[in-house]
């Protein structure tokens, strides 16, 4: 897979949400610095995950309407 990469304004994002979580749920206030490294471990370690269930989930709506079309298609023949 390749390198999950996110747009400035993504990442910035990311880290306001971490450290209003952490200081809401751990009452922990992370630093600039901390919030980006926690980012980055987010990214590296949950993000394949998170990004292969988008994936299955894509697949699995694909072939639904994969499954609908085809159906519909049958309706149409001519006998």
């Amino acid at each position: 897979m390749s390198k999950i990469d996110l747009s400035q304004g993504e990442r910035d994002l990311l880290r306001e949400k971490l450290k209003h979580y952490c200081t809401e749920h751990f009452d922990l206030e992370l630093e600039q610095f901390d919030a980006e490294f926690f980012v980055d471990f987010v990214i590296e370690n949950l993000g394949p995950v998170l990004f292969n269930a988008g994936i299955d989930e894509a697949i699995r709506t694909h072939m639904a309407y994969s499954e609908h079309i085809q159906e519909e298609m049958d309706l149409k023949k001519i006998y």
